[in-house]
């Protein structure tokens, strides 16, 4: 359980310092003086497992609590049946939240599915505790002397995997990324901070929260969603316009990534397939720039967008034209999706009529009233873009980020041509 050699080497030195040390089977808790004038109470949910300690320590577990469980170990801690008030209370407030967690969550058919959803639960919610101590000594100590290396991240990551939340998880081996690239990282770090907060506010307090919104968090933190429950939500039937289509590979992990726009009722989806070891996906899609008249099933969530292919009612065409949308437009959508879901990070954005530009080192696209957004991307995709407009206003499909516009495809002269890798189109069929 120790995060390092050096926190068991001083774990190890703390075997004298310990008083009114007690467990019960299913918690340890005790007082290690240290060089300050009050000892550090220390708690240990061995059902968990989960820590408690009032000492400033950004390890996991840190070394009092790893020190309590040492003592433990080599027999030392009397058997007792109540534990003191400040233990009393920490535990408390765990068995609260999980229940709470209990609650919420997906109903469960069975027996053992139901015990297998509880205990997921509290390592969840143990996890996410801990989380929420290391965001507090992350402010405390404050960023300028926080550690904000790679290592740092994936340490806090690895303690997340182990609670299976692995959505958090990979929310922070992000933000190494935000800290690395960014003028402004500290700003964007501590807005990252505050969303993963609000994330451990909102699970504990998950029974509390409208439907829609239990769901989401739920998808952020990773738990899984069974495919079966997806297909049972209500359909959505329109005229599904293909906009984007990405496919990326991570260590033999292969996603592809699609993005429609309906075209009678103008809703976002977003299709999401994984293969292992190769590009060969289960779910046939329509190439980019098809127009195809099916029904999609959306995964829940206060704002949806990630959804499964359902049936289709028609042959798929080519389509030629796209409703106009502007930056306005694009920008409430954005908000609109935000307001629901406040830890959706981009959403999908089509823009008629703008011009892409490049001045000083910066990309932009402006519309013809001049106005501009930001761009951002791999030189290589925003190099094509620009080449493919000539210097014309074009529509440009991508993703905003609050902060950029992420261009993924080009629509001109009734094509839509693809700006990112692995993307099958149809066009220029039509010529």
């Amino acid at each position: 359980m120790a995060p390092d050699a050096g926190s068991l080497a001083a774990a190890a030195k703390l075997s004298g310092a310990w008083s009114q040390t007690g467990g019960n089977g299913d918690a340890l808790w005790g007082q290690c003086q240290g060089s300050g004038k009050s000892p550090y109470r220390s708690v240990v949910d061995l059902t968990g497992p989960a820590y408690h300690c009032s000492c400033p320590s950004r390890k996991f577990p840190c070394k009092h609590a790893l020190g309590l469980l040492l003592i433990w170990s080599q027999g030392r801690v009397p058997e007792q049946s109540e534990p003191p008030e400040f233990a009393n209370d920490w535990l408390s407030r765990r068995a609260g939240r999980a229940t709470a967690v209990r609650t919420a969550a997906a109903p469960v058919t069975t027996a053992s599915g139901a015990k297998t959803a509880e205990r997921r639960a509290e390592r969840v919610a143990a996890g996410l505790d801990e989380l929420d101590l290391w965001l507090t000594d992350q402010i405390r100590s404050g960023l300028g002397a926080a550690d904000i290396s790679a290592s740092a991240f994936d340490a806090i990551a690895a303690r997340m995997v182990d609670a299976q939340a692995p959505g958090v998880a990979s929310t922070l081996r992000r933000l190494p990324i935000v800290v690395a690239t960014r003028a402004d990282w500290p700003d964007r770090l501590l807005r990252e901070y505050a969303r993963l907060h609000l994330l451990v506010v909102a699970h504990r307090r998950l029974s509390e929260l409208p439907e829609p919104l239990q769901a989401s968090v739920r998808s952020h933190v990773g738990y899984p969603v069974a495919t079966d429950s997806v297909r049972g939500e209500p359909g959505v039937r329109d005229r599904w316009m293909v906009l984007g289509m990405q496919t990326t590979e991570e260590k033999r992990l292969f996603t592809r990534k699609v993005w429609l726009l309906g075209r009678d009722h103008g809703r976002r989806a977003i299709l999401l397939d994984f293969a292992h070891g190769s590009a060969h996906f289960s779910t046939v899609i329509p190439p980019l720039g098809s127009l195809v008249d099916a029904t999609l099933h959306f995964y829940p969530g206060a704002a949806p967008l990630r959804a499964q292919f359902g049936d289709t009612h028609e042959t798929p065409d080519p389509f030629t034209t796209v409703a106009p949308s502007d930056i306005d437009t694009a920008l409430d959508d954005f908000a609109a999706a935000v307001g629901a879901d406040p830890w959706i990070r981009s959403w999908p954005a089509l823009l008629t009529g703008v011009t892409p530009a490049y001045d000083d080192g910066s990309w932009f696209v402006v519309d013809g009233q001049g106005r501009a957004l930001p761009l951002s991307g791999e030189d290589p995709v925003l190099w094509r873009l620009l080449g493919m407009s000539g210097g014309s206003p074009v529509t440009v499909f991508g993703e905003w980020t609050s902060d950029s516009l992420v261009p993924v495809s080009v629509f001109d002269r009734g094509d839509v041509y693809p700006l990112v890798s692995g993307t099958p189109s149809t066009a220029g069929s039509r010529r």
